[in-house]
């Protein structure tokens, strides 16, 4: 009987355990310890980088001026050459038996001006004697007249013939390297003949790019005047990164800007100057570009780390002043090193976590167990 009694109160005994540890108010689990860094106010030095294509200075099609066979070719394909030297000879003889009728012409025509005048002085001595009519006279004044138009006209065909002849020297108008030579001696060549070859002049040599309206407005606007110098704009430094990473070493500063913002791209053209010493740069080559002020000027700075995006963009995680975390959607500039220029969205001495993103969203407590400078590791 008694063993019956303890069956029968045994579950009742069960349900008064269960109801007393349901009473018990739930643990609360311990914070979340994460690590934080603080946006800040630092010196830095503004920067832009665009995409480039190299061009050169100066960019010459070597013609024919004049037509007749290539006697000779005095260079040798892709080396430097100087303005005024040789490039190519045409066979002058042609030219030179022209510029030897001319001369003649020339000879003749001052010949004939001479009898010319000298009638034209003996008619107006005889005139008044009545020794010719004056329709005589008037012949005589015409021939005279006339030789003197000869003389020009024949003066024109000795300078044309002596340029024609000069044509069939073909020299250097430029400094710069040399192209590979589309013709050979032999060839008749002439102004409808094509290109022989081409000259570009690569030191300095030039990269064009577009510059967006911002940096326009925040980098270059402030320093021109109406009539902008190369003064105006040589606090800018342009630096090039090429196709393989290499950072070019020369330093180069921006020498031309549009006039005009391009409505359709929000950009406006710009081209640098950069020194090219070893020639190591060729026109057509595609760069990074890279616009850095010389002068320092302070902004707000957030560890890259703890910077986030999602659909509605860029937000860090910040400790609030009671220990909860918050969300703060930021504007995010330019990256410098390990950090981002903030332009919107946060203020100096924010707390933001680097650390234990994954762990932590929006209104838990947490707990900061290290503060950490700008080289912070992201640890989450």
């Amino acid at each position: 009987m008694s063993r019956l009694k303890l069956l029968i109160r045994a579950p009742a005994v069960y349900s008064l355990l269960l109801l007393a540890a349901c009473s018990e108010p739930p643990s609360t689990p311990p914070p979340v310890g994460v690590v934080v860094d603080t946006v800040r106010v630092e010196p830095y030095q503004a920067q832009s980088v665009y995409v480039g294509r190299l061009v050169a200075r100066d960019d010459v099609t070597i013609r024919a001026s004049v037509s007749g066979y290539l006697m000779e070719r005095s260079f040798n394909e892709g080396e430097q050459v100087q303005a005024g030297d040789v490039l190519y000879v045409i066979d002058p003889s042609e030219y030179v038996a022209a510029l030897a009728i001319a001369r003649a012409d020339l000879a003749a025509a001052k010949a004939n001006q001479t009898n010319a005048q000298r009638n034209y002085q003996r008619g107006l001595e005889l005139l008044p004697k009545s020794a010719i009519s004056q329709v005589e006279m008037d012949n005589l004044t015409a021939q005279k007249l006339d030789a003197d138009a000869r003389i020009e006209s024949a003066q024109a065909q000795v300078t044309a013939a002596e340029v024609n002849l000069g044509f069939t020297t073909i020299k250097a108008p430029i400094s710069g390297r040399i192209g590979r030579s589309q013709v050979s001696p032999g060839d008749l060549v002439g102004p409808s003949s094509g290109d022989l070859t081409t000259l570009v002049s690569i030191d300095p040599i030039e990269a064009l790019f577009q510059v967006s309206e911002a940096t326009y407005i925040d980098q270059i606007s402030q320093r021109v005047t109406a009539n902008p110098t190369v003064d105006d704009l040589k606090n800018i430094e342009v630096t090039l990164e090429l196709a393989d990473g290499l950072q070019y070493p020369e330093v180069g500063q921006i020498d031309y800007f549009g006039n005009r913002i391009d409505a359709a791209t929000g950009t406006m053209e710009a081209r640098a100057r950069i020194p090219n010493p070893y020639g190591l740069l060729v026109p057509g080559q595609y760069v990074r570009v890279t616009l850095q002020d010389t002068a320092l000027k302070d902004g707000l700075f957030v560890p890259l780390a703890a910077v986030q995006a999602d659909q509605q963009g860029a937000f860090v995680l910040v400790v609030a002043g009671d220990g909860t975390v918050q969300r703060s959607n930021a504007q995010l500039g330019e990256r410098l090193d390990d950090m981002v220029l903030v332009t919107g969205g946060l203020q100096a001495g924010d707390r933001v976590i680097v650390r234990g993103l994954q762990q932590v969203r929006p209104g838990m407590p947490v707990t900061i167990t290290a503060t950490v400078g700008a080289n912070a590791d992201e640890g989450n």
